[in-house]
């Protein structure tokens, strides 16, 4: 039984040897540095990330098929790649939590462009209450300018009363002012009709002097 323990810790040894082995030649072939596998960030638009088909190779991971390549099947190469259990369980592991911690990125994204959409409704509803809160304003101001128009329009409406009230009044003068003139001009016609005949009186009576003075004038020696 201890033969077999050792006789397998011998294998899981050589198996982790090769592996590494294995690991190394990958990583001396493998042309792509770490730095190349950081996706670049287009200047014009920050924070927004840059793929082209010339940067997908740097974002893969190494793999050469032709390592995999089983001539028999039967008969697998001793030079394929191996990984050991610890390897693998470690790998999987890291592998699974990457899974795990992507998908929550990839949640924490979906959250954020519902969020974006989110604020870009609460932008356009509050575009649309700053519009309302215009047209209200615009129709505050409407109803101001008709009650200022109302007002005006009274003021017309008091002036005219004002005016149709001083029409009466002064063609009432007027019919009043005509009798006044005809009435002055009837005294006027009196008292010429009075001066006449006193001027004819007078008249009468100079004559009638004179008729005496003439007789006195022929009496006289």
């Amino acid at each position: 039984m201890a033969k077999i323990d050792t006789t397998k810790a011998a294998a899981i040894a050589v198996a982790e040897k090769l592996a590494r082995g294995k690991q190394n030649s990958a990583s001396s072939t493998n042309p792509i540095s770490a730095n190349s596998a950081t996706i670049p960030i287009d200047s014009r638009i920050p924070g927004l990330l840059t793929v082209t088909p010339d940067l997908v190779p740097g974002m893969m991971p190494p793999f050469q098929p032709n390592q995999y390549h089983i001539s028999d099947p039967l008969n697998p190469p001793e030079t394929l790649p191996i990984a050991t259990q610890s390897q693998f369980d470690k790998g999987m592991k890291i592998y699974e939590g990457s899974t795990r911690a992507l998908k929550l990125t990839g949640a924490a994204l979906d959250l954020t462009r519902e969020k974006f959409t989110v604020i870009g409704k609460h932008s356009k509803a509050f575009g649309a209450g700053i519009q309302a809160a215009t047209e209200i304003e615009k129709v505050k101001g409407n109803y101001l300018d008709y009650l200022n128009q109302k007002e005006v329009t009274t003021q017309k409406s008091v002036a005219l009363d004002v005016s149709q009230v001083k029409t009466i009044a002064d063609t009432n003068i007027s019919v009043y002012s005509k009798d006044e003139l005809d009435q002055k001009l009837l005294q006027a016609q009196i008292k010429a009709e009075e001066l006449r005949l006193k001027t004819v009186e007078s008249q009468g009576n100079l004559a009638s002097f004179k008729a005496q003075l003439g007789d006195y004038l022929e009496v006289k020696p």
